[in-house]
């Protein structure tokens, strides 16, 4: 706290803010300097929508079978077909 030095003056930076005073000048402001307000919704953020809506509309993860392919992994017995994984990967743009 030694570092921190004393004023002198009491009195603020600048001068009181006059919010009426502000407000007035904003609405005395010319037509042309005043602006609307607008949003807008890029294409990808649709897109985007419109995929989290398909993950919502799609049903739920078949809890089974997740669970026989678990099991199997742990087994060591899972040993998919490389080529129609591959024929999937193409099929779906991955």
């Amino acid at each position: 706290m030694s570092q921190v030095r004393k004023t002198s003056s009491t009195s603020p930076a600048h001068g009181p803010i006059d919010l009426a005073e502000r407000r007035r000048q904003a609405e005395s402001a010319e037509p042309s300097a005043k602006s609307a307000d607008q949003a807008r919704v890029s294409e990808s953020a649709r897109e985007l929508a419109r995929a989290h809506g398909a993950v919502e509309a799609s049903p739920e993860v078949r809890a089974e079978r997740v669970a026989q392919l678990k099991a199997q992994i742990a087994d060591g017995n899972y040993n998919p077909d490389p080529k129609e994984v591959a024929k999937k990967l193409l099929e779906r743009g991955f």
